[in-house]
């Protein structure tokens, strides 16, 4: 029987997610101290935010084949390095072109560091039920760093300024290099992993020219060629994946995975989760300083709530993943954070804490129901050998979401906005497109649930049945006796 793996080896990997879930959130609340600053507008801010998340989604595909043939630990270990060294250049960025360019090197070296954590720790913990717990037990802790980042940021930013966002990213690479190097275990499966560079370069095109469309069209127009050129060449790149994936002798996605609605369901609905949930965030902070005038640290502390109620709930839903399944406890998790989208459209230009406070415990709670399970139904839907695969399959579907997320709400709120902060009209035409906004993040995300329920009613929970747990006991012992 294997041993047990000690506290360093799971601290180790989900300090990792950790980290790389806190660049996404914590940078939010630094968003108009870095355009002051570095002289940029709504757009510049929306790449700093998407220079991490493209690349991060754009090669989670190509980071899960890397770890499966090269090795999980040295490919996770790796992206901290890099992750650790890019915040370093994040921190000392000169222009706004520096930081971004130096985001998106960290977005790419947190795509090694998130499909690392998911398939070390899947392998680490082979039986289903402390699988459960421990990707559970993940999600919660990469769920809370999406809201301390707000609130840890907020008192960085006010009280050191915003590079110090990035520099705290140095001490916890080497705590997680040391404890990395210490406690894991080198394990791969060459023979189910080829890097398919085609696919990945089309992918990055995709996702790139997309984003950039979405983003520059407020500026330049839907009939502008800046936004018309790059839409049209994301729509190709979307047939040509499509295409190369279908044909590819080994491909980077294996499109017939997802004839399997086990596996496909999830990751689409991990995908609406990024574009409601995550990329909410954005909003929420440009509300609180641009419309209602709150400083860093305030916009933090007002994040608090929602910081409790995801660290509250998470631990719950883990439990409860072993005993009812990661499709029955997800189905609640997007009903619930459907209810706290929606009650965002009560916000207003002068809402009290009150209201805030409520809608953020509501979606806190729907967040903590959904996030680990659903990374959990996405790497148990493949094979323990594809570990790499299906969670590198569940982040990739996330973070696009997020990315495109921030790309159209952003969109949505510059447009009913008109003119920055400041001027007249501003922050009614906000709330505005906040509402829009709210309206179509809280209906996909209900269609997401109900899309779910299908699933739920014939998923097991991740237990191993008896006669599973006896033919394992009984191989187990040949392979004993013939080693012995």
């Amino acid at each position: 029987m294997s041993q047990r793996p000690g506290w360093q080896l799971p601290l180790g990997l989900m300090l990792g997610a950790f980290i790389a879930l806190l660049d996404v959130s914590i940078v939010t609340v630094a968003l108009p101290d870095i355009g002051s600053d570095l002289n940029t507008g709504t757009s510049g801010m929306q790449w700093v935010v998407d220079a991490y998340t493209l690349p991060l989604s754009a090669l989670l595909l190509a980071g899960g084949v890397l770890g499966d043939r090269y090795g999980r630990k040295r490919t996770y270990l790796t992206g901290i390095v890099v992750f650790t060294l890019a915040s370093l250049g994040c921190a000392l960025a000169p222009s706004v072109g520096a930081l971004i360019a130096a985001r998106a090197v960290q977005g790419a070296a947190a795509a090694l560091v998130f499909t690392g954590t998911l398939s070390n720790l899947a392998q680490a913990y082979p039986e289903p039920r402390e699988r459960a717990r421990i990707i559970g037990l993940n999600g919660a802790v990469g769920g809370s760093a999406i809201v301390i980042g707000p609130l840890l940021g907020g008192v960085l930013v006010d009280s050191v300024g915003w590079r110090s966002i990035f520099l705290i990213n140095l001490p916890v690479g080497l705590l997680i290099l040391w404890l990395g190097a210490r406690s894991l275990p080198e394990t791969s499966d060459p023979d189910h992993a080829h890097l398919d560079l085609t696919g990945q370069v089309l992918a990055l095109v995709l996702l790139g020219t997309l984003t950039y469309g979405l983003i520059e069209s407020h500026a330049h127009g839907w009939a502008s060629a800046h936004t018309v050129a790059p839409l049209f060449t994301a729509f190709a790149a979307l047939v040509l994946f499509i295409w190369w994936e279908r044909r590819s002798p080994r491909p980077m996605l294996p499109v017939r995975l997802f004839r399997d609605r086990g596996f496909t369901v999830p990751n689409v609905c991990s995908f609406v989760l990024g574009f409601g949930t995550s990329a909410v965030f954005f909003l929420l902070s440009l509300y609180l300083q641009q419309v209602q005038g709150r400083s860093a640290i305030q916009t933090g502390l007002r994040f608090l709530p929602l910081t409790l109620s995801i660290c509250a709930v998470a631990p719950v839903a883990s439990t409860l993943c072993a005993k009812f399944g990661a499709i029955r406890v997800m189905v609640v998790g997007y009903l619930v954070s459907a209810a706290g989208l929606a009650g965002l459209l009560l916000l207003d230009v002068d809402t009290g804490l009150g209201t805030l406070a409520v809608v953020s415990v509501v979606l806190g709670a729907g967040m903590g129901a959904a996030i680990g399970p659903t990374q959990l139904a996405g790497v148990a839907a493949l094979p323990v050998r594809q570990s790499g695969l299906a969670a590198a399959t569940i982040s990739t579907t996330r973070q696009v979401g997020t990315a495109l997320g921030v790309a159209v709400l952003g969109l949505i709120v510059a447009t009913s906005a008109g003119a920055g902060p400041g001027t007249e009209g501003f922050a009614d035409g906000f709330v505005r497109g906040l509402h829009i906004s709210a309206a179509v993040t809280a209906a996909s995300t209900l269609a997401a649930a109900v899309l779910l329920t299908p699933l739920a009613r014939r998923t097991r929970p991740a237990v191993i049945p008896a006669h599973a747990r006896q033919s394992a006991d009984q191989s187990l012992g040949m392979k004993e006796r013939r080693e012995g």
